[in-house]
């Protein structure tokens, strides 16, 4: 049987150009499918139109901050993630799997999530750290229905990312100038004995 899923799928060259660096350096890949936080699901019916037509209008264009990193234990090892704020997601949120009032309120894209956990610690120091703060805002997303075992993840065109976003981030000040030689070099660290 196919869960449903409703997803924010993020628009913006820029911001989807900073996450395609982040999660290229820690998993040595970029995503299969495009940046994104899972608002709802698993749901045993596809959401109508009018359901994502009315999630859309709640969240109204406002902006998302992506910033604020975290950790956490997984089954594989650790995930690394960076938070996703707006007052409106509360109201549009909707995953039964992980309720409020037990797992708490953590809208997040996951960054990795790996046996790694070392170097899902040295990441997670690196993006606390005054100089490396990564702070995105977003106003140019989608709501996206999804079901899994779909074959095509999101039936439209993905954003491609910019790909000299980390070095606008650099130029315009948001992050220090070494930040993408200084991350890479974090998380390439082997563990010392």
């Amino acid at each position: 049987m196919s869960s449903h899923f409703v997803f924010i799928v993020f628009d913006d060259p820029y911001v989807v150009g900073v996450l395609d660096f982040l999660v290229e350096a820690l998993n040595g890949r970029r995503w299969q499918q495009p940046p994104h936080l899972t608002i709802q699901g698993p749901l045993p019916e596809r959401p109508t139109a009018t359901a994502i037509e009315h999630i859309d209008k709640t969240l109204g264009g406002t902006q998302l901050l992506i910033a604020n990193p975290g950790i956490f234990e997984t089954m594989s090892g650790a995930a690394v993630y960076l938070r996703v704020e707006n007052e409106s997601l509360r109201r549009v949120w909707n995953k039964p799997d992980y309720p409020i009032e037990k797992y708490g309120f953590n809208p997040h894209i996951t960054l990795y999530d790996g046996p790694d956990v070392e170097m899902a610690q040295r990441a997670h120091r690196f993006l606390r750290s005054g100089k490396h703060r990564v702070e995105l805002l977003c106003d140019q997303y989608s709501v996206v229905p999804y079901v899994s075992k779909q074959i095509e993840l999101f039936p439209r065109d993905d954003v491609v990312g910019d790909e000299k976003a980390i070095q606008r981030m650099i130029a315009s000040g948001k992050v220090g100038s070494a930040f993408r030689a200084s991350f890479m070099a974090e998380i390439s660290k082997r563990q010392e004995h």
